[in-house]
């Protein structure tokens, strides 16, 4: 079957998703706190969003699986539904109340449900016979998370918080418009997916271990996903609390309502515009130079990022070392996915994986859940000095971790 312009619309409908979800993502400690909630309730209503995106996705891949009419476009459809009724009543709710914290998860949970089944979507059109450019996808939605955020912040500027549940509305609504123009695949492409999903998971169960069992196995390993846990920890401690991390740089001038939102916008939009360069490219870098080289190389200059962050004495130096992102994050996200391809073996592959992308989502939730509690009695410079002081020891983990794996 042929589809008109399907490219186009997978990466619009990107766009639109990406543009929704940097409000969420980014701005959720602003909102909370400018709304009356303490900073240790701040970080247990955050890292109530992780979890319950986390299950949540889990647990709607298992329904839309065993389902006979609900595929992945409705679900991803009454998501984007439920996300821009969510985000209105939460515009409404009285700031600081237990029922505004509630709506608050709910509402920024649902932003994000829909995101992976958007990219199974793509799989079964490909059954379909048709080809999907993930790289023209992937790149411009990371291009809207960066002029979102900007977006975002500029208009916090000018409105102050209340924006931020309306815009997450608005751009859930486009979004749904937008996946109603995508086409709806043949029952023969949808039975294909299944049934090669079904492969996947028969082969997977054959080789399948508990995390105890894969360490055992490759314990060689266990410093290296040590160490990311420890520097994604210090990364998203700065990310998630960042509107603390500027104020504090910022001083009086923080007071001026919207002004620190502002100053995010231009930082967040920094940070993810300087990451394309080196994902669209890393194919070719790793032609040059090996896994373990970058492995160790960013892990050195993402504490030296960590670390000036910490000492930065205001925000034109701040953006600067934003733009090390390009040598830090950008470089470590996919050259973990080779790392564990390199390291572990094909019938383990799967968990390999999840191990190294589980990573992420350990360092967010314990960033959020103990910054929260930490901002709630100490300072902003010693909070971050922790952080610091974890990825440092992240990066000894991962020298001393290569090595282990290169002496083997």
């Amino acid at each position: 079957m042929k589809y008109k312009y399907l490219n186009l619309k997978y990466a619009v409908i990107n766009a639109a998703f990406m543009f929704m979800i940097c409000a969420t993502v980014s701005y959720s400690y602003n909102f909370l706190s400018q709304s009356g909630f303490p900073d240790g309730t701040v970080g247990l209503i955050i890292t109530a969003i992780s979890v319950c995106g986390l299950f949540g996705q889990t647990l709607a891949g298992s329904i839309i699986d065993k389902s006979k009419t609900l595929n992945e476009k409705k679900f991803i459809t009454y998501a984007l539904i439920a996300t821009a009724i969510l985000a209105v009543i939460l515009a409404l709710m009285p700031n600081g109340s237990l029922i505004q914290g509630i709506v608050a998860i709910l509402a920024f949970t649902g932003a994000s449900l829909g995101m992976p089944f958007f990219n199974s979507m793509a799989f079964i059109y490909e059954k379909d016979g048709q080809k999907i450019n993930y790289g023209l996808g992937r790149g411009i939605g990371s291009a809207a998370f960066a002029v979102g955020s900007s977006l975002v912040g500029q208009l916090w500027g000018w409105k102050g918080k209340v924006i931020m549940p309306w815009y997450v509305a608005a751009f859930a609504i486009i979004s749904l418009l937008l996946v109603q123009l995508m086409p709806t695949p043949s029952a023969e492409a949808e039975a294909a997916a299944e049934e090669a999903q079904a492969e996947g998971t028969s082969e997977g169960a054959a080789s399948k271990m508990s995390y105890g069992q894969f360490f055992r196995k490759y314990n060689k390993i266990v410093l290296v996903v040590l160490s990311l846990v420890l520097m994604y920890f210090c990364h998203m401690l700065i990310n998630t609390y960042i509107a603390k991390v500027i104020a504090n740089m910022m001083g009086d001038a923080a007071n001026k309502a919207g002004a620190v939102e502002s100053v995010q916008g231009t930082a967040l939009f920094i940070a993810a515009m300087v990451e394309l360069p080196t994902m669209f490219a890393f194919s070719k870098i790793i032609e040059k130079v090996s896994i373990n080289k970058l492995m160790i190389f960013a892990s050195i200059v993402y504490s030296i990022k960590h670390f000036l962050t910490w000492i930065c004495p205001n925000v034109y130096m701040f953006y600067g070392v934003m733009a090390l992102q390009m040598l830090s994050y950008a470089i470590l996200i996919p050259a973990g996915v080779y790392f564990s391809a390199q390291n572990v073996a094909p019938e383990d592959r799967n968990k390999g994986q999840a191990v190294f992308s589980v990573t992420v989502t350990v360092g967010s939730l314990l960033a959020s859940l103990v910054g929260g509690q930490l901002f709630q009695y100490l300072g902003v410079s010693s909070v971050i000095l922790i952080g610091v002081i974890a990825s440092c020891i992240g990066t000894a983990l991962m020298i001393l971790g290569i090595r282990k794996v290169e002496e083997k």
